[in-house]
């Protein structure tokens, strides 16, 4: 009798082995697919400070959104997270790259207080609100923003004693 229990047994531990390794596949095709939503916004870049008047913001979107705006917001560690400036309202965006300029102002038109800032891309349409990693700093003088062809400089340039 014993002879026919260990084929049982070893088919029995072939069974267990095969249903382990369907959930971990289940389990990883699930988990990808959680990852894959989340990069709606990805290869994001973004100037790390203010120069020269402007801040590039890059990004690219994995899918269109017909309804997308794209925030800067207080990205300070104590910051609460408030929109600062506007980059774009309600714009379809395509699939693809994206790059938007940010001058260093905020909506009401004045200089931006020196500080950290944070990119916000609102997706209307796919109902989602994605704050990637990363940070532009308004620097505390020696900065120059460009408004009507005319150059405002903030204090002192850097090395001025």
């Amino acid at each position: 009798m014993s002879s026919g229990r260990a084929p049982h047994g070893a088919h029995l531990g072939a069974v267990l082995f095969a249903c382990l390794l369907a959930l971990s596949v289940v389990a990883f095709a699930v988990e990808r697919a959680a990852r894959t939503s989340d990069d709606l916004v990805n290869t994001v870049l973004l100037s790390p400070t203010v120069e020269d008047g402007a801040a590039s913001v890059t990004f690219t979107l994995a899918k269109a959104d017909a309804d997308a705006d794209v925030l800067i917001i207080d990205g300070n560690e104590d910051g609460d997270g408030h929109v600062v400036a506007t980059l774009a309202e309600g714009e379809s965006l395509t699939a693809g790259p994206h790059t938007f300029t940010w001058d260093g102002r905020a909506d009401d038109g004045e200089r931006a207080p020196p500080g950290l800032y944070a990119l916000e891309v609102v997706l209307g349409e796919q109902g989602r609100d994605i704050k990637p990693p990363g940070r532009i700093e308004v620097p505390e003088r020696g900065y120059t923003l460009r408004f009507d062809g005319e150059q405002e400089t903030s204090g002192e340039q850097p090395g001025d004693g």
